[in-house]
């Protein structure tokens, strides 16, 4: 279960710094690098490049999240960020922490993920880093 925002910070989850903008280009740009340069995916590879999809979505969450001085200490937190202080919405956090949770799976148990799974995730995080590069313009 995601907790409010606040209570990563309280639980030291999360660090207070100061902003950082040039940190926070780079971390998006190296999210968008790590979707350009996917492997190849089939069944072999699927979990593979399901990881680096998630590691993508979440290197672009944490460019937002450094724009504002915060430095996460737990994936949790990211999606905490992204729910209470970016307003995004219900199914885009539902989907997001799946992913997490899936993720986990696939590093911590070596369950092997779909290739549908992978491309659902794929598209979903070509659409939320392109959303996630349009708030660091502004």
């Amino acid at each position: 279960m995601i907790l409010p925002f606040q209570n990563y910070i309280r639980n030291g989850k999360v660090q207070k710094q100061l902003p950082n903008i040039n940190r926070a280009k780079a971390l998006i740009n190296k999210a968008e690098k790590r979707l350009k340069y996917l492997p190849t995916l089939n069944q072999e590879t699927s979990s593979i490049v399901f990881e680096d999809i998630y590691n993508a979505l979440r290197e672009a969450s944490q460019s937002l999240m450094m724009t504002q001085g915060y430095k996460p200490l737990s994936h949790e937190a990211v999606i905490a960020y992204l729910r209470d202080k970016e307003n995004l919405n219900t199914q885009e956090i539902y989907k997001l922490d799946s992913y997490r949770k899936l993720r986990n799976k696939s590093v911590y148990e070596t369950e092997k993920i779909s290739t549908i799974k992978t491309k659902e995730s794929l598209q979903f995080a070509k659409e939320l880093i392109k959303k996630i590069k349009t708030k660091l313009k502004t």
